[in-house]
């Protein structure tokens, strides 16, 4: 089955995904409360792997996707941010 997107069009259009590969801008200030989130995939590509796009799924839109994380370093936040 194709894809909605590629993974070059899914990292262009969706810049604040969190992977040990790309560390958005807002991951390098701390929640309010309990510390700096940590990354929600490995890679982009395990990023593009567990996450649906417009037309895969009813919750993702145009402007949304809809990941199922997978934790690379536990759930949970870390005391610093993390430094790819």
């Amino acid at each position: 089955m194709t894809r909605p997107l590629t993974l070059a069009q899914a990292k262009a259009r969706f810049p604040h995904r969190f992977t040990m590969e790309h560390v958005p801008t807002w991951a390098s200030k701390p929640d309010s409360v309990n510390g700096y989130y940590k990354p929600q995939f490995r890679t982009d590509a395990e990023w593009y792997d567990n996450t649906l796009f417009h037309g895969e799924s009813d919750l993702a839109t145009r402007d949304h996707c809809c990941s199922r994380p997978t934790w690379p370093l536990g759930k949970g936040f870390a005391d610093s941010p993390f430094k790819r």
